[in-house]
């Protein structure tokens, strides 16, 4: 037996992929939620091109096998002679797919909410016709080029040219036409900045990524076409039968071992989660804040979040030069993953430091629940303590210590332990007058979101009002959340519908009516343009509401942008990626920065008393403290300091 991958390279199945690849390269460049560089262009170019090449392939050898079998049966076996009568089987079986390709996206056209089975069969559909096309397109291309080399002789090799690539960049020219027409239609309606990016720097790069992506394709063809052939030595049916499974079994071995791989990195950024910063080596002076030596957590099982929480929290004196009144010391009450092995531990390591630093007994309790590495937005939590001039008590447990992306597997423990949180705090409440209670409140940013929202799955509205929650404020939302589809996306008994709203910017806020925004308790702001907001799985098999009628898109989102899978799915991962680009002091309302205008939510929907001229002083202080606290943690040896009574005594209370 000799191996031949220059032969396998120019198989059909192979140029059925490089059509299909070479087709989807124009809309990869199209405009979409965030400004990408070069990098990130050769990044989604590249992907996008060896997925649509994998794809492709895989159909194109279902096609083969298929046509295969009904040649020669499940028994009999293929000789060179046959060869000719299989191609031309392969090219019916070919248009035989791409017609059933189209029936269940005929059958089954998109709609609002519909179940996710419709979806994935109206994209394998849709698959199966591109990858069918594509194998079709090539092989009429061969058949032709063949039939001119018997007539020229043994010196012409028509039939050995790249007709895929050729083919394939025809498409891409004609979608690049209509992405121009398009882009221009809408020049002027587009708000969202210019993409700037360099199709002759982007595409060698791509290019490279994907030609070593390919080449991993290449040996895992050779090795499924090997374990074909010895599966052909001892089962019915001939090697292009049992090719396609062999080359999905070397897939599932090779998912299997980036799983692996994946557990291995989580282990070691938790491992470095856990180390304790030089800036943060001491535990706070505070006997209101967690990690203290008055607290019953230990400062080392706290985290680097969590250290870095409960070691700025606004000091009494700043608040009180910022707002120009009295002021107590904020509280701030954090439980690391590590602080307790259980979650019924956990919480109750909470209530005893909730009851010890004499939270209930504050005006303002905040529930939090982190982001997956248990971070809590200081901006949002400073506005609250600077607004309630300290007279407040913030309350997070950790359930998680790795990014967002790699935490999704602990949602469930967050959302479990949140709701166990609540539950322990009406508790306490209900043992108190009603007049003595603090005002209940939670926040949660971006996967915080998610678990904070999602402990009140199937209850609506309703679920917040019995678990004591008076108000709840949630920015950068993830599309995971069910919660928030249920509460938003259909009329139900357990919704207070005016109470609950979704907010691109406070500008919306302020075009409401005054009875509006008084019945506002609920809110989340969610940036048109936050990949966060948008990324999910469902982006690979149906267009997402989001990329609906161009004139009632949100804002930042293209009108121009149109939906292709896989490509729409890698551009909203890059996106979601730039959308966390943030400068320190320089805030922003775009992509998943909401620090531009978070203080102003806070007073709104929190309802705390301020003046707009505190509001000023206090978004000042904001952005100055943010810098200071970036630089004592890149720069161990600056000691922490109190920039905001500096900043605000130069804007004495009005």
């Amino acid at each position: 037996m000799r191996i031949r991958p220059l032969r396998w390279l120019l198989a059909r199945s192979d140029q059925a992929g490089v059509f299909a690849a070479s087709a989807i390269t124009a809309g990869t460049f199209q405009r979409t939620l965030m400004p990408r560089s070069n990098a990130d262009q050769a990044v989604v170019t590249g992907l996008s091109m060896t997925l649509s090449y994998l794809l492709a392939g895989l159909v194109q050898d279902v096609v083969e096998s298929t046509s295969s079998w009904l040649l020669f049966g499940s028994t009999g076996k293929s000789s060179d002679q046959d060869e000719r009568q299989l191609r031309r089987i392969t090219l019916g079986v070919g248009v035989a797919g791409f017609i059933a390709g189209l029936v269940p996206q005929m059958a089954f056209p998109q709609r609002s909410q519909e179940p996710v089975r419709l979806a994935a069969a109206r994209s394998a559909g849709w698959w199966l016709a591109t990858g069918s096309f594509s194998g079709v397109s090539v092989g009429l291309l061969q058949e032709l080029f063949s039939a001119i080399d018997e007539r020229r002789g043994p010196d012409s090799h028509l039939k050995d040219l790249p007709v895929s690539l050729i083919g394939g960049s025809i498409f891409s020219a004609i979608r690049h036409v209509q992405l121009s027409r398009t882009e221009r239609k809408f020049s002027n309606l587009d708000e969202f900045e210019e993409m700037r990016v360099s199709a002759v720097r982007a595409l060698p790069m791509a290019a490279a990524g994907s030609l070593a992506l390919t080449g991993f394709v290449l040996l895992n063809r050779t090795a499924s076409t090997l374990l074909g052939r010895a599966l052909d030595r001892y089962l019915p049916g001939d090697e292009r039968l049992w090719r396609p499974i062999a080359h999905m079994g070397l897939l599932a071995s090779l998912g299997g071992v980036l799983y692996t791989q994946l557990h291995r990195i989580n282990s070691r950024i938790e491992e470095g989660a856990g180390k304790i910063e030089g800036a943060f080596e001491n535990p706070p002076a505070s006997s209101l804040v967690s990690g203290s030596a008055a607290s019953h957590v230990a400062w080392e099982t706290l985290s680097r979040e969590g250290r870095r929480h409960v070691s700025t929290a606004v000091p009494r004196e700043s608040i009180s030069v910022v707002m120009g009144e009295s002021a107590m010391e904020p509280i701030r009450v954090y439980v690391g993953l590590d602080s307790a092995p259980t979650e019924e531990e956990r919480i109750a390591l909470a209530a005893r430091e909730l009851e010890r630093t004499g939270a209930f007994e504050r005006k303002l309790l905040i529930a939090v629940s982190p982001t997956g590495t248990g971070y809590v937005n200081y901006v949002a939590i400073d506005s609250a303590e600077y607004m309630a001039l300290g007279n407040c008590s913030t309350v997070t447990l950790q359930y998680s210590k790795r990014p967002s992306p790699l935490s999704l597997d602990r949602v469930w423990e967050g959302r479990r332990q949140f709701r166990m949180l609540l539950a322990a705090i009406r508790r306490r409440l209900y043992q108190m007058a009603p007049e003595t209670r603090p005002r209940l409140v939670v926040f949660g940013e971006s996967l915080g979101a998610h678990t904070s929202q999602d402990a009140f799955l199937n209850t609506g509205t309703q679920g917040l009002l019995d678990a004591g929650v008076e108000r709840a404020l949630w920015i950068g939302t993830p599309h995971l959340s069910k919660w928030k589809v249920q509460v938003m996306g259909s009329d139900r008994l357990d919704v207070e519908r005016p109470s609950i709203a979704e907010f691109d910017s406070f500008d919306q806020v302020e075009r409401l009516s005054d009875e509006a925004r008084a019945q506002l308790r609920y809110v989340l702001v969610t940036h048109g343009n936050d990949g966060v907001g948008r990324f999910g799985l469902d982006l690979l098999i149906q267009k997402p509401e989001w990329l609906g009628d161009p004139e009632t898109r949100p804002p930042g989102v293209p009108k121009s942008q149109r939906w292709v899978t896989p490509t729409t799915f890698v551009q909203t991962l890059i996106d979601m990626n730039n959308a966390m680009n943030v400068v320190p002091g320089e805030f922003e309302a775009k992509g998943h920065d909401y620090r531009a205008d978070l203080a102003r939510f806070v007073r709104e929907v929190y309802q705390l008393p301020c003046s707009d001229d505190q509001l000023e002083r206090i978004e000042l202080a904001l952005r100055e403290r943010e810098v200071s606290r970036e630089t004592l943690i890149k720069q161990d040896n600056v000691p922490p300091s109190d920039d905001a009574v500096e900043v605000a005594s130069e804007s004495p209370p009005q």
